[in-house]
């Protein structure tokens, strides 16, 4: 499969968090933030729950399921984050439409690692007979935050590396209204 770097957000509206978000994200400053677990557990999952709430009647988001497509090509494996377009769903179940790799540290092996996730999405909805032409995707350390799209059998990734709070709540706002429209 190939890959192209492009702008895939150049028009983004950045949205304002909520004084809920912007305290959390200060609690979380009071804690080591030395590696992807503690990241996730307090900055990733804040930032993407903000984001949740706001579509709660259309999309569910889960953290660390499983995803099982294919053993034998190593398309299987947890997701750190993903959103399904179904409401509060206590289950997994297609259609995915985006999902979120926390990293540590390499954003590299991240956006390798989504774009891998993204396939297995892909063929996991298809399965199900609930497909769409593209699929989001990100990787994150919780500062940075690189987007995916993919299309095609094309992974497109963003020249863009986010690390304002509001044009990172833009940019999934609008990965979550692109499905929704």
């Amino acid at each position: 499969m190939d890959a192209e770097k492009i702008d895939l957000f150049s028009n983004i509206q950045p949205i304002e968090p909520s004084q809920w978000l912007l305290e959390t994200l200060h609690k979380a400053k009071m804690f080591p933030l030395t590696n992807e677990k503690v990241k996730s557990e307090w900055i990733i999952s804040s930032i993407l729950g903000e984001v949740a709430e706001a579509y709660f009647d259309k999309v569910t988001l889960f953290s660390g399921e499983e995803l099982l497509v294919d053993n034998t090509r190593d398309l299987s494996g947890e997701c750190d984050f993903f959103f399904i377009l179904a409401p509060r769903k206590p289950y997994l179940e297609s259609p995915i439409i985006s999902l979120t790799e926390a990293k540590d540290e390499d954003m590299d092996y991240g956006i390798a690692q989504c774009a891998a996730q993204l396939y297995g999405a892909k063929l996991f909805n298809e399965a199900e007979g609930k497909s769409f032409p593209f699929l989001y995707g990100c990787a994150t350390d919780g500062v940075e935050w690189q987007f995916l799209r993919f299309e095609n059998d094309v992974f497109y990734i963003d020249t863009k590396v986010y690390t304002d709070l509001r044009e990172i709540l833009g940019v999934w706002h609008y990965v979550i209204r692109t499905f929704l429209d």
